[in-house]
């Protein structure tokens, strides 16, 4: 499983990159329309329970933006490596808000907090896979008794789904990549010189 290691780094340079690429302008652009949950509750950034339709659908479409999509993938794996062997917590620099208070946030987080939150995953993906035994691997989890060296896998696989949608959004939008150069143990960006002419809410 160690030797995951590159897979789970290239996952998220494909994230980072995607969220380095956005744009302001398409940051809280709708990937695709959300429909409101009529069974579920919906609470703003006050707190307080939303109940004019508007307003739902409104934070509703906050789940089909491009920084949640980020968001989303990113907390699901840092959920998953933890195997629910310990409990989980929320990054601290997101004051305890996960991906179900989506709609209570003031604002969405910004480029910088989730690219913060890529380089967080990256050391979070070391350290599970240095403490992984043969043991931890054919541990079952979850309720469907998923293996979790199989769940890593599978978490793998969602960073890149939710990654190349964002990169496919923006490229519709006409957002060339920028250029990327290896400089040492880093990635240094070259700005772009011009243009080109389903996610589940609150699931980990």
């Amino acid at each position: 499983m160690a030797s995951l290691g590159p897979n789970f780094q290239t996952a998220l340079d494909l994230m980072e990159a995607a969220v380095q690429d956005c744009t302001d302008e398409l940051w809280q652009a709708n990937m695709w329309e959300v429909p409101v949950d009529t069974d579920a509750e919906v609470r703003g950034p006050d707190g307080n329970l939303v109940t004019d339709p508007a307003r739902c659908h409104a934070l509703a479409q906050r789940y089909g933006q491009p920084w949640y999509i980020a968001w989303h993938a990113l907390e699901v794996l840092d959920a998953n490596l933890t195997g629910y062997f310990v409990a989980w917590e929320p990054w601290s620099a997101f004051g305890g808000k996960g991906i179900e208070d989506t709609t209570t946030l003031s604002t969405p987080w910004s480029r910088a907090d989730l690219l913060g939150y890529t380089d967080y995953c990256r050391q979070r993906v070391v350290d599970a896979l240095n403490d992984l035994t043969d043991e931890r691997a054919a541990t079952p989890i979850g309720r469907r008794g998923q293996l979790y060296a199989a769940r890593l896998i599978d978490k793998l696989g969602h960073v890149i789904e939710h990654g190349s949608q964002i990169r496919q959004f923006i490229t519709a939008a006409g957002v060339a990549p920028a250029t990327r150069e290896k400089v040492g143990p880093d990635v240094r960006i070259k700005p772009s010189t011009g243009v080109e002419a389903g996610v589940e809410r609150g699931r980990r």
